[in-house]
């Protein structure tokens, strides 16, 4: 989604990578618009050994800064099944410690992944699917009870399940295809129906104005 949505706000993407750690895209879109990323949790690592998340957070503010302490200050936050409503609490408790209490903030909810097998990925029953629609909509409830936004991507996902593009987690909506200009340049594409629709819901509720053919 970070790729698709610097994509429509730049019009072009010239950079992209497979990134499972922090990553900062500044002067986007003639200068005006940054993008700081973090990849969490790192699943692979032994569980005494992964990053909480206020610390992540936390890095990726700092990485982001200088930030304004109003709507122009974005914070998305979003996972495919590990979400709790305790992330919600410790999102809004940094955000007031750092003074971005006026930022905006958006729930991405839960996705549908995992739904088909691949090799050495879980693979998630149809009854432990109707656990997470319930766990996700009560991410929604606590989430707009703040005052956040919220993009629901868990119904779009399962309603479209068979749509994903697979990947080794068997839980992606997008694959990048590249193409070298005729000066050399290489710019890349982020394809897939359903990542387009839920980046352009994204895209629309935190933009000021919307954007082209939106």
């Amino acid at each position: 989604m970070l790729y698709a949505l610097v994509e429509k706000v730049n019009g072009s993407l010239t950079s992209w990578d497979k990134t499972h750690d922090l990553k900062v895209i500044r002067k986007v879109s003639s200068g005006h618009t940054n993008f700081a990323f973090a990849y969490y949790p790192k699943f692979w690592l032994p569980s005494n050994q992964r990053p909480v998340f206020d610390k992540t957070l936390y890095q990726l503010l700092l990485r982001a800064s200088p930030l304004q302490n109003n709507s122009n200050t974005v914070v998305v936050v979003g996972g495919v099944h590990w979400l709790a409503v305790q992330h919600l609490h410790i999102l809004t408790s940094v955000l007031h410690r750092e003074g971005l209490e006026g930022a905006q903030v958006v729930l991405k909810t839960l996705g549908a992944g995992f739904h088909s097998a691949a090799p050495g990925v879980h693979t998630v029953t149809a009854r432990d699917h109707s656990r997470l629609l319930e766990h996700s909509r009560s991410l929604s409830s606590y989430a707009r009870h703040r005052g956040y936004h919220v993009v629901d991507t868990f119904n779009m996902t399962s309603a479209r399940y068979r749509h994903f593009l697979q990947g080794k987690c068997a839980c992606h909506f997008h694959q990048v295809s590249s193409e070298r200009k005729p000066e050399g340049e290489i710019q890349y594409h982020v394809e897939g129906e359903i990542n387009d629709v839920y980046t352009s819901i994204l895209a629309n509720t935190i933009c000021q104005h919307p954007l082209p053919g939106r």
